[in-house]
């Protein structure tokens, strides 16, 4: 006989008249579980991914005003800082308005901060009933920061309106406006007789753009002045800039006449890398000394548009021992090696003492292509002057240079070339001169020539 449990049997006949249902709720609870599991493997990193996004702050949210009356430097300093110490960087959002800032206290930009204008708001430094002048603007530092959409005013109460620093890399600036940058009237400020600058762009530094952008009225006004729409510097102990991208801005009325130009990248040192960097489709007018100056090799400078409107009206701000007749000195100067000028328009009223030019005196400059370069001055007496009155393309010594397909009209001597460089067909060819006294000159030649090889 075998023996059941009366209670064990009871389980037994129970489990039997369980319901379906009943039977499979292990089941159900295991997909409920899996379901839950599955739930969660979608939302963890969608919030992760919040977590980890870059904070929104608008300027107005902190209390900014933007009504030009206000005091926002306050305002915009607590964004920013706020925006600096978010891991995941930040979007400053500035809506339409004038936003008056203290010009003693630059903007810092840091890493993963995108400053972006709403409307076309201006930010306009210099605060009523105060003389304070200051340095930068915005000052940028590190990577990955762009600016856009938002106008500078320096209101001329600074020398420069963004400074992009040492050490920064994939900096993008563009649809900004940066006007009125000059230099303090107090001869004991040390800014007197500073360099001004639109935007300058440091040593160590990599992957800069500036484009579509607008930069005025930027004026250098106490002795040695020095002003400058965008300056690439070469600053002692840092390597040279590189891969800097200039493309598809307006520069206008950068003075005065002693040493002012559009675009300038600065002299290196010897030996000094390549700087893979490009100039192209900008328009440049009223740069008192020049359009565009490269003193560092490696730079391309194509389709850009210089004009030289002056006639006569274009004044040293200063006695000068070393005053040029002609209304500019160039439009694009090359005092580098590695650097090619293809492609650009330069016109205007004025006369240039060369509108291109590739001289570094003494020093012998290698690989330098000009080339589909129309020069076309409209200047009403260029006919009648002497060759010494302005050149078209103007080349000093050279180890491996070419000149060819540029078109040059309106202008006393059309070429100044190497003697060098005389029947090199190949190198030299293609370069239609009109209406020009003297077509191609050589240093020791002065007689016109017969025409172009």
């Amino acid at each position: 006989m075998r023996w059941v449990h009366r209670d064990s049997t009871k389980r037994e006949v129970e489990y039997m008249n369980r319901s379906p249902i009943s039977k499979r709720r292990p089941a159900l609870i295991r997909l409920a579980l899996l379901a839950v599991l599955a739930v969660l493997a979608l939302a963890v990193p969608a919030v992760i991914r919040h977590l980890q996004a870059p904070l929104v702050l608008n300027v107005k949210d902190e209390g900014a005003r933007g009504d030009g009356v206000t005091d926002d430097t306050a305002a915009f300093r607590l964004v920013l800082q706020k925006a600096a110490n978010h891991k995941y960087g930040a979007d400053i959002l500035i809506p339409a308005g004038t936003y008056l800032l203290d010009p003693e206290h630059p903007l810092p930009l840091r890493s993963d901060v995108r400053m972006a204008g709403q409307g076309g708001p201006v930010l306009r430094f210099g605060l009523p009933g105060t003389d304070r002048s200051g340095y930068e603007a915005l000052s940028v530092m590190g990577r990955r920061i762009s600016i856009e959409g938002i106008t500078i005013d320096g209101n001329y109460r600074l020398i420069r309106g963004i400074g992009v620093h040492t050490g920064s890399r994939e900096i993008r600036i563009r649809n900004t406006v940066i006007r009125q940058m000059s230099q303090p009237d107090d001869p004991g400020n040390p800014l007197y007789s500073a360099v001004v600058s639109g935007v300058m762009i440091y040593g160590g530094t990599r992957e800069v753009t500036v484009e579509n952008s607008v930069i005025s009225r930027i004026q250098a006004i106490h002795p040695s002045p020095v002003a400058r729409g965008i300056m690439v510097w070469n600053n002692p102990g840092a390597p040279p800039a590189k891969q800097v991208r200039i493309a598809g801005n307006r520069i206008f009325d950068i003075t005065p006449r002693e040493d002012a130009d559009a675009i300038h990248f600065d002299q290196t040192a010897p030996g000094a890398p390549l700087s893979d960097s490009i100039v192209e489709h900008n328009r440049i007018s009223y740069s008192a000394k020049r359009g565009i100056k490269i003193a560092a090799p490696g730079v391309l400078v194509r389709h850009n548009r210089i004009t030289n409107p002056y006639s006569g009206n274009n004044r040293y701000r200063f006695p000068a021992s070393d005053r040029i007749p002609q209304d500019m000195y160039a439009a694009i100067s090359v005092y580098a090696s590695d650097v090619t000028v293809s492609d650009n328009i330069i016109d205007g009223v004025g006369t240039f003492y060369a509108a291109i030019e590739a001289d570094a005196g003494t020093r012998s400059l290698s690989r330098i292509i000009i080339e589909n370069n129309d020069i076309r001055m409209s200047h009403p007496d260029a006919s009648s002057k002497t060759p010494a009155d302005g050149i078209g393309i103007r080349l000093g010594p050279t180890n491996g240079a070419s000149v060819t397909g540029n078109r040059i009209s309106g202008v006393p001597t059309g070429l100044f070339l190497p003697s060098d460089l005389a029947g090199r067909a190949g190198q030299f060819r293609d370069n239609a001169v009109t209406g020009a006294e003297t077509d191609i000159r050589y240093p020791a030649e002065s007689a016109r020539s017969r025409g172009n090889p």
